[in-house]
């Protein structure tokens, strides 16, 4: 019952041939998944990079509209002197000390012109909306520039569109 059959030879003229090592093919391959996977990682830094700079651009908006809100706060008797008031139209002149509520709105947009201007927003403006009405002091500070990425991510194309970041606060 339990018989072992013999190895079967093969056939006289064919010898079963053992590769030893890795040709030269399996090398290429290996080498082309490897190239592709590296451009794949670094398009993924490329774009964590142009993301990162636009949350930081976001960010630095939220900051200035919060030092702008914070000194119309400390001025609220010129509260209406704020109204339309822009960084496009800013004055370069100022007071810095004894002045008064009218002169500290004109030396705000200055401070406030310049701390855009410093910052990356690139073509960076700023605007101040002031509502009075229903008894509520409405404040709007509003930031506008330009981001190449947003337009890149809605369109696919290579212009530049305007990032708008828009702070309200009721005193």
């Amino acid at each position: 019952m339990n018989q072992r059959r013999p190895l079967r030879a093969s056939a006289p003229g064919q010898r079963l041939s053992k590769q030893q090592g890795i040709g030269l093919i399996e090398v290429l391959v290996a080498l082309l998944l490897l190239s592709v996977s590296l451009l794949g990682l670094g398009m993924l830094q490329i774009n964590t990079m142009q993301h990162q700079r636009s949350s930081y651009n976001n960010t630095m908006a939220q900051l200035l509209a919060v030092d702008m809100a914070e000194r119309i706060r400390a001025n609220l008797s010129a509260l209406e002197t704020y109204d339309g008031k822009s960084t496009d139209e800013a004055s370069s002149g100022g007071c810095t000390q004894g002045c008064s509520p009218s002169q500290l709105v004109s030396q705000d947009i200055t401070d406030w012109t310049k701390a855009i201007d410093d910052s990356p927003l690139t073509s960076g403006v700023g605007r101040i909306d002031v509502d009075t009405g229903d008894g509520v002091k409405n404040v709007e500070i509003r930031l506008t520039w330009q981001d190449p990425l947003a337009e890149k991510e809605r369109k696919g194309g290579d212009a530049t569109v305007d990032q708008i970041f828009s702070f309200k606060v009721a005193l």
